[in-house]
C-alpha cells in the first residue's frame, strides 16, 4: 500500500473483543474468538459469528458494532449454519456497523453452529471491542423466532404483512412488495410474506387482507432501519454523501454516509448505458446492444503498479513468486521479476504483468477493494461518451494509448490523457482483468438488469469464494493491451482467459462500492 511507513515491521495487536453474546430464550448467538493476535497494521482479522442452542432458524439478521479508528471492514461470507447462497444482497455498512442479512428456502436442522464469517482489516495498533447489536432470527417464512438488542430485551414481534413496520398494514406496504414483483431474491426480504422465495401476487393477497388493520402478532422480520424502507437515490454525490428517500414518511429525506473517496480512485456516477457494440469491428459476444443500470462506484485512477503489487507481496507471502500456490498460475507467475521478489528495474510506476486473475483478486481484498464487474468496467471506460468506440470517441491514434506494439513494452500509468471520468489507460498498456466469468452469450440473458455479474448469483459469493473458482472457468479481461490492434481497444470488445493464465499483457486495477 502507498506511504506504508511501517511496512517492514511487524507489530503485535491484541484486539480484546468483547465476547458479546445474545440469547433468546434457549438460543444464544455470540462473537469470537477473544482475544484475537494480530500481527501488524493492514493484516486481516477474521470474526465469527456463532449461533447455539436453536431450532427451525431459516433466517436472521445481525449487526456487529466496531471501532473505525481500529479497524475496517472488508467483507462477510455465509458459514455453515445455513446453506450457500443464503446470504440477500451485500451486507450493509455504515459508520460503525456492519449489518448482515441471510435467509435459507429450509429450516437449519442443527443446534448450533457459525452463522457467519466477517474481515477486517487491522488499520491501527490499539484495544478494540466489537459488539453484536440487534439480532433477529427468523423462520422459513420470514417470521420471527426471536429478537434482541445487545442488552437481551425482547421486543414484541411484528406482522408479517406489515411489510414496512410501521405499526399499520395500509397501501405503503402494498408498493413495496409491488415494485419487487417477479423477484426471487429481493433487496428486502420482508417483501416476500408468504417466505415461498419469490415475490408475487400472492404476497400482495396477503398484505391486501390484512389492509387498515394493525400489525398482526404473527412475526416478521425488522431491520436496523426501525422497519423503514430505504431507497438509494443513487445519483453523484461527489464522494461524499448521498441522500435516501424514506417513503414510509411521504417522501422525507434523510442524509446517510457514504465511504470516503478512497485515495488514487474516481468515484464513477450511477447511470444506464447501451453496453455491447454493433460497429464494423463487432463480435458475436457484444451482441445484443442493451441498456444496463449501473450503481456509483470508486474505481483506480489507473493500473495497479509494480510498486504497489509489490507492497502486496510483502505482506502477503504466500502469493509471493515462490510460495503461490501452483494452482493460481500456469507456471509464469511474475516471470519478469526476481526470485527475491524485485520487479524490473525502472518499472516502479509500469503496470504489473505475468498476473492471474487469482493474484489480482488476493491483491485486491488485501487493498480493501475488489475488481470490477465487466458491466462496470465498460460503463467507466465509456467515461460519460454515449455510442462510441473508444474512451476517446471514434478514432485512436497512438498519441492517445499504449497499443499495436508502436512502443513495444508497457508504458507508465498516466502518461496519456484521461477518458471523461477521469480514468487512465481504460485502452492499452494491459488488458484488465474483471470479476465475472467469461459468458459469450450473457448479453442476451442481462438485457434491462442492474449491476449484471455472470458466473455466481451475487458479486459478494465471487469475492468470498475466488479461490474455488474452477481453473476452468474463464474470467473476462477487457480493454486491449500494448501489443494489441486497434480493434481490441474498443470500449465493447470482449476476451476471456483461464483464471490461470499469467500473459505479460495482462494486468487489472481494482473497484470498490461507494454506498456502504
Amino acid at each position: 500500500m502507498k506511504n506504508r511507513t511501517s511496512l517492514f515491521c511487524f507489530l503485535t495487536l491484541i484486539l480484546c473483543l468483547g465476547a458479546t453474546a445474545m440469547s433468546h430464550g434457549a438460543v444464544v448467538v455470540s462473537i469470537s474468538p477473544s482475544p484475537v493476535v494480530s500481527p501488524a497494521v493492514g493484516s486481516t482479522l477474521k470474526v465469527n459469528i456463532h449461533i447455539s442452542g436453536a431450532s427451525g432458524v431459516a433466517g436472521y439478521e445481525c449487526s456487529v458494532e466496531f471501532d473505525t479508528s481500529a479497524l475496517r471492514y472488508v467483507s462477510a461470507a455465509n458459514a455453515t449454519y445455513l446453506p450457500a447462497g443464503a446470504f440477500a444482497p451485500d451486507p450493509r455498512v455504515s459508520g460503525n456497523r456492519v449489518t448482515l442479512i441471510a435467509a435459507a428456502g429450509s429450516a437449519a436442522t442443527k443446534s448450533s453452529g457459525t452463522l457467519a464469517t466477517v474481515r477486517f482489516r487491522v488499520a491501527a495498533v490499539k484495544a478494540s471491542e466489537l459488539r453484536l447489536q440487534d439480532v433477529v432470527l427468523s423462520n422459513v417464512a420470514w417470521r420471527n423466532l426471536a429478537r434482541s438488542t445487545v442488552n437481551g430485551q425482547v421486543v414484541k414481534s411484528i406482522g408479517a404483512a406489515d411489510v414496512n413496520q410501521d405499526g399499520q398494514v395500509d397501501d405503503s406496504d402494498l408498493e413495496l412488495v409491488s415494485q419487487s414483483l417477479g423477484s426471487r431474491s429481493p433487496a428486502n426480504p420482508r417483501v416476500d410474506v408468504n417466505g415461498d422465495g419469490q415475490v408475487d401476487v400472492s404476497d400482495l393477497a396477503l398484505v391486501s387482507r390484512n389492509l387498515s388493520e394493525g400489525a398482526p402478532d404473527n412475526g416478521g422480520g425488522d431491520g436496523d432501519t426501525g422497519g423503514q424502507e430505504e431507497v438509494v437515490t443513487d445519483g453523484d454525490a461527489g464522494g461524499q454523501e448521498e441522500v435516501v428517500a424514506d417513503r414510509d414518511t411521504g417522501g422525507k429525506e434523510e442524509v446517510v454516509d457514504e465511504i470516503p473517496k478512497p485515495e488514487g480512485m474516481v468515484r464513477i456516477p450511477a447511470g444506464q448505458f447501451q453496453m455491447g457494440g454493433n460497429d464494423g469491428d463487432a463480435q458475436n459476444d457484444e451482441r445484443p446492444v442493451h441498456t444496463v443500470h449501473i450503481n456509483a462506484f470508486f474505481m483506480d485512477e489507473h493500473e495497479v503498479t509494480n510498486a504497489e503489487y509489490k507492497a502486496f507481496l510483502l505482506e502477503n507471502p504466500s502469493w509471493q513468486k515462490k510460495q503461490i500456490d501452483q494452482r493460481f498460475h500456469n507456471g509464469e507467475y511474475l516471470k519478469h521479476w526476481s526470485d527475491d521478489n524485485n520487479y524490473p528495474s525502472g518499472k516502479a510506476d509500469h503496470p504489473v504483468t505475468y498476473v492471474s486473475w487469482y493474484a489480482a483478486m488476493a491483491y485486491a481484498e488485501w487493498a480493501g477493494k475488489r475488481l470490477p464487474t465487466e458491466a462496470e468496467w465498460e460503463y467507466a471506460a465509456r467515461g460519460g461518451l454515449e455510442g462510441q468506440k473508444y474512451p476517446s470517441g471514434n478514432t485512436l491514434s497512438t498519441g492517445e494509448a499504449n497499443y499495436n506494439r508502436h512502443v513495444g513494452d508497457t508504458t507508465p500509468v498516466g502518461q496519456y490523457a484521461a477518458n471523461g471520468y477521469g480514468l487512465y489507460d481504460m485502452a492499452g498498456n494491459v488488458w484488465e482483468w474483471c470479476l465475472d466469468a467469461y459468458d459469450a452469450g450473457f448479453y442476451a440473458a442481462s438485457r434491462n438488469s442492474r449491476n449484471p455479474i455472470s458466473g455466481a448469483r451475487t458479486l459478494r459469493w465471487i469475492l468470498d469464494n475466488f479461490t474455488n473458482v474452477q481453473t476452468n472457468s474463464s474470467r473476462v479481461l477487457r480493454g486491449g493491451s500494448w501489443y494489441n490492434s486497434a480493434q481490441f481497444l474498443r470500449v465493447a470488445n470482449r476476451n476471456g482467459n483461464p483464471p490461470t493464465n499469467t500473459p505479460a499483457f495482462n494486468g487489472f486495477r481494482c473497484a470498490r462500492g461507494v454506498t456502504p
